[in-house]
């Protein structure tokens, strides 16, 4: 993508998460900056890993972290694993473990509520927030994919108009809160999927169909789409499957879905590309 963002920022980021180093000045809920960048999602955004204790979140370090290094922000990471983009609007709605855990094990801050809640009180109170990041809605697939259908691809392309139809009315939801009742006039960036193995027309398929709904209702609220399902591709090659090139959890002999270091490195840069046209208006006060 082209724009003015220097290339130095992007490979910075990178270059963080590729050296497991912890940006000392980027912890969740640290305030003591002139601007504040929320992360918001599900276990992608929160930069779950299996190989990782779950009782200290601080060990989860990921894209948001490095995101907000580059961008010289305070991070406030509000992501929850196992979020859909159902149980992110209400807490009584299905998701894919995020109630379930989350406690008793700690999030990267502590809130009560639905996900949703949470971000509109705090861009509320929190009126220098320059950025807003959204990844949330792969869980959706999830369970249609693992619980009702099993595993099997051909029920799971069957039901994905239905889910994808809830899904941007869940989308919706959040952003109308995130723009007209939090008041919040900022940069927003999406942040969707990657495909687990892009030879594989029915996978990559399903990957890109979530993408783009993604991506529509993200643009119909002024938001910018990070471009993480060519992203990976790209960085896949030439294999064309991000565990063999080291972009997922290694879990021998195959990998977890989540994203690696390096994953997490990719999705970093296919943000701060998206946000290369905006850099300059991240300055300022996104209040009323």
């Amino acid at each position: 993508m082209k724009g003015r963002f220097a290339l130095a920022a992007i490979v910075a980021a990178a270059g963080l998460l590729l050296a497991g180093v912890t940006p000392a000045l980027a912890q969740d809920g640290h305030h003591d900056r002139d601007g504040t960048y929320l992360a918001l999602g599900d276990s992608y955004a929160f930069s779950y890993s299996p190989l990782l204790d779950p009782r200290n979140a601080a060990n989860f370090v990921g894209y948001s972290d490095s995101v907000a290094h580059s961008l010289d922000l305070g991070l406030t990471n509000a992501a929850c694993p196992g979020e859909t983009s159902g149980s992110f609007v209400s807490g009584t709605a299905p998701d894919n473990g995020c109630h379930e855990n989350y406690p008793p094990l700690p999030l990267h801050v502590s809130y009560t509520g639905s996900q949703l809640a949470f971000a509109v009180q705090y861009l509320k109170t929190h009126r220098h927030t320059q950025l807003v990041t959204l990844q949330v809605g792969g869980n959706d697939l999830l369970i249609l994919l693992d619980q009702t259908c099993h595993g099997d691809l051909t029920c799971t392309a069957a039901g994905l108009q239905g889910v994808e139809t809830q899904m941007a009315a869940n989308l919706t939801t959040i952003y109308t809160a995130i723009r007209r009742t939090a008041h919040y006039h900022g940069v927003i960036v999406s942040v969707p999927y990657f495909a687990f193995n892009y030879n594989d027309a029915q996978l990559a398929g399903l990957a890109g169909s979530l993408d783009g709904v993604e991506s529509t209702v993200a643009q119909q609220f002024g938001a910018r789409v990070a471009d993480v399902f060519d992203a990976f591709k790209t960085a896949s090659a030439p294999s064309g499957i991000p565990c063999l090139a080291g972009l997922q959890v290694p879990t021998p002999p195959t990998c977890d879905i989540h994203p690696s270091a390096a994953g997490h490195a990719v999705i970093a840069s296919a943000i701060l590309a998206a946000l290369s046209d905006e850099h300059g208006d991240l300055g300022g006060d996104h209040g009323n």
